[in-house]
């Protein structure tokens, strides 16, 4: 059984991208967000990154999103987290990485972040 990971892009007028991803965010998946995330990065947009469809994360997906964070900050430019899944919030308290990502609740309160920084 294969379970094709889905990208969805959304432009916002505040400057930013929405990126929905629905499915598994494994080794595969992960090298196809980091491109699309690079080609949002390159036309100096923000991004927010919806994970609420997400049901698996594997430590190659929690890699894409720390580097993402990393590559987007040297850009000065914003990755914010909305409406995580379950499991996604799951493997990120349990690596206690809060304090290193933007987690809003949903793709209004990340937008609305972003507006004010």
């Amino acid at each position: 059984m294969t379970c094709e990971t889905r990208f969805e892009e959304i432009l916002t007028s505040a400057g930013a991208t929405v990126l929905r991803v629905n499915g598994r965010l494994d080794a595969r998946s992960a090298s196809t967000l980091t491109t699309r995330c690079a080609e949002i990065r390159a036309a100096g947009r923000h991004l927010v990154l919806n994970l609420a469809g997400v049901s698996f994360i594997a430590s190659s997906g929690i890699g894409a999103l720390l580097a993402l964070v990393e590559d987007y900050r040297l850009a000065r430019l914003q990755v914010r987290l909305a409406a995580i899944s379950t499991p996604v919030e799951s493997v990120l308290r349990l690596l206690n990485l809060e304090p290193f990502l933007h987690v809003d609740p949903s793709e209004e309160d990340a937008a609305q972040a972003l507006k004010a920084a």
